[in-house]
């Protein structure tokens, strides 16, 4: 037995000749927030799909707290998966929604769910064809958020939502996540905006795992170099070179400086934005760059 919340190993599914994950191997350990990124097609949804027992792969293992999902219910009952888009008949109340969800999760909690429809601001006695898609997705954030269960899988949270709401959002996951940790995945594409949230990045390309690393010192080690030519690469020496451009005798570099950067008076120094970087990561043209440098394996 693993301690792991999620292990994959030689994980595979294929959908007639297309791979939508190609010997999948992750490792996340319980009661961290991961955030799970990748284009569109890169497999995250497919393995979201298995991990909380939807769909079961080609090949290879996935275990959720070391056992398999699928067609396991006592697995099931500790996974909330939040899809980008609910199903529900149009004429149920959002209390009815909610009434159904207690039912589901062994850790429901009734009162802050009840806080949390005032916090997002919506009326449980509205029908759910009256809802629009920021209101049905601040309805999955409230059932995800209360659920409690120790694997809580968000896809794509903040659909409809304006900046408040995801705001909002962000401080209720912090929040309630300090008081009640679990194993939380969020995939998403606004990837600036809630970074601050991850404790892991893992991202995904082509059906593989890219890259897994603590999201914090992938952000702090992360720059931008610009000034002279030579004053520049001194100062990246040693860094993995992830792109470079020349403006008019500007030279700027992209770096990922695992041991820090030479500070210099003829350069400036700027931390990378959490989606440029993410961009820069998923580029197969810089791929061998980070490989020699030990950013991705």
């Amino acid at each position: 037995m693993n301690n792991y919340a999620v292990k994959t190993q030689g994980l595979s599914m294929n959908y007639g000749s297309c791979k939508a994950l190609n010997s999948f191997d992750l490792q996340l350990e319980p009661n961290k927030i991961y955030g799970l990124l990748g284009r569109n097609g890169a497999g995250k949804t497919t393995l979201l799909n298995i991990l909380t027992g939807r769909i079961f792969q080609s090949s290879g293992k996935a275990d959720v707290f070391g056992k398999r999902a699928y067609e396991n219910i006592d697995i099931l009952k500790q996974i909330c998966y939040i899809e980008e888009q609910g199903f529900y008949a149009s004429t149920v109340r959002i209390s009815q929604v909610l009434q159904l969800a207690s039912g589901l999760y062994p850790n429901w909690d009734k009162e802050y769910a009840q806080s949390l429809l005032a916090l997002f601001e919506l009326d449980k006695r509205k029908k759910y064809r009256q809802l629009s898609r920021g209101m049905e997705s601040s309805l999955g954030l409230i059932i995800g958020l209360a659920s409690r269960a120790e694997l809580t899988v968000f896809d794509e949270p903040s659909l409809g939502l304006d900046a408040v709401v995801r705001e909002r959002f962000y401080d209720a996951v912090i929040d309630d996540f300090a008081e009640h940790p679990r194993t939380i995945i969020i995939s998403t594409h606004l990837i600036d905006e809630v970074s601050r949230l991850f404790e892991d990045v893992i991202i995904i390309d082509g059906g593989r795992l890219l890259l897994q690393a603590d999201g914090i010192e992938l952000k702090e080690k992360s720059y931008y170099i610009s000034g002279k030519e030579q004053a520049v690469r001194a100062a990246a020496e040693g860094a993995v070179i992830m792109s470079e451009e020349n403006f008019g005798g500007t030279l700027i570099l992209a770096v990922y400086a695992k041991n820090g950067l030479r500070q210099s008076d003829d350069t400036d120094i700027q931390p990378i934005p959490m989606q440029k970087l993410f961009v820069l990561l998923i580029n197969p043209e810089i791929h061998g760059n980070l490989r020699k440098g030990g950013v991705i394996q």
